[in-house]
């Protein structure tokens, strides 16, 4: 049973003051994101912040942050406020499930794209295609949840949550193969990380009962609290990566245009189509429809470092999909929320 009813959704395209009106609070709803990348930007080109403090910061936000985050979200809808449906095993699954193929459609699409450029291994396929394919999927959308779905007891964030452990389960897994040109350096260890971790142990405390003698006030402030620290450290740092990138950079305006046209054209009208298509529940749709529209992640990047890939062209995708999704994301948001699934208020 969903958990929430949509509104029915109508083959007439909305009226232009009506689309405009949407365009405007999804344009909004983005604006936060921005500010963080604009505010680490600052802060490296003043040298308020220099490069030797990146790891550690990176690290407290990654392994303490937001596995705390996950599970404070988890805790609190699944088992504190106990929203009916989000619970069970089955709407997980859904989540998980929609997650991962919204990361291999994506990256299907990067691959089509690449294909036509002629990229072979060696020339840069597997960097493009990993790094167009896959987009931004939790700090860049942390912050628009928490614009568009602040109500009391709305349980969007915790189920973006959900729906990221299919994308982790991707990224390390057949993103790492595909890579690294195979399963060879496919590790368990790779696989099972903070963030992923969390997820499954939040789930099973939920699934098991045992969740309500864990969740109780004390751990589920200091959860909280602690949490909080995790999206606009991360986001800051990478306005700070972001400076570091375009120094002394030489774009390759082929690349550019067709990482742009992957990942901010191709791949938002594939999964719209996917997630208009599945029989999933409205919520796990919102989640899709925002998915889509989110520019390439940096995870990608540090693959193609980490196993022979050309970061060069990644860096590229990575900055010019983040710049221009500034006018992209607000558009392709005001397009799932009249065709898929209602994400704003009406005008």
């Amino acid at each position: 049973m969903p958990l929430c009813k949509t509104a029915p959704q109508s083959d007439t395209p909305p009226p232009p003051a009506a689309m405009a009106s949407i365009v405007l609070h999804a344009f909004l709803s983005t604006l936060p994101v921005y500010v963080f990348f604009a505010i680490g930007f600052y802060l490296r080109r003043k040298g308020a912040l220099s490069p030797q403090n990146d790891a550690p910061i990176m690290q407290l936000a990654m392994d303490v942050g937001y596995p705390c985050l996950i599970f404070y979200n988890i805790m609190r809808y699944m088992v504190v406020d106990a929203a009916p449906g989000i619970s069970s095993i089955g709407f997980s699954l859904q989540a998980v499930g929609c997650g991962f193929a919204e990361l291999a459609l994506g990256v299907a699409a990067a691959w089509a794209v690449a294909k036509l450029l002629r990229l072979r291994i060696g020339t840069g396929l597997r960097t493009f295609t990993l790094t167009a394919g896959v987009q931004n999927y939790a700090f860049f959308v942390i912050p628009i949840v928490d614009m568009l779905f602040s109500g009391p007891g709305d349980p969007t964030l915790g189920v973006l949550f959900i729906h990221n452990m299919g994308c982790e389960i991707f990224v390390w897994s057949l993103g790492v193969m595909l890579m690294c040109g195979g399963a060879k350096d496919l590790r368990l260890s790779t696989l099972l990380r903070g963030p992923l971790l969390a997820v499954a142990g939040s789930l099973l405390l939920a699934w098991s009962g045992l969740g309500a003698y864990v969740a109780q006030p004390p751990i589920m402030k200091a959860a909280e609290m602690v949490g909080a620290v995790a999206t606009p450290i991360c986001l800051i740092l990478f306005g700070c990566s972001m400076y570091d990138l375009t120094r002394h950079f030489t774009w390759q305006p082929r690349m550019l245009v067709s990482g742009l046209a992957a990942r901010l054209l191709l791949a938002p009208a594939l999964i719209l189509l996917l997630a208009w298509a599945l029989p999933v529940d409205p919520l796990i749709k919102r989640i899709m429809v925002i998915q889509s529209a989110i520019p390439s992640a940096v995870i990608p990047v540090i693959l193609a470092k980490r196993f022979g890939g050309i970061p060069t062209i990644g860096t590229q995708i990575l900055l010019s999909t983040t710049l221009c999704s500034f006018l992209t994301l607000p558009l392709w948001l005001a397009v799932g929320n009249a065709w898929v699934a209602p994400l704003l208020p009406g005008p």
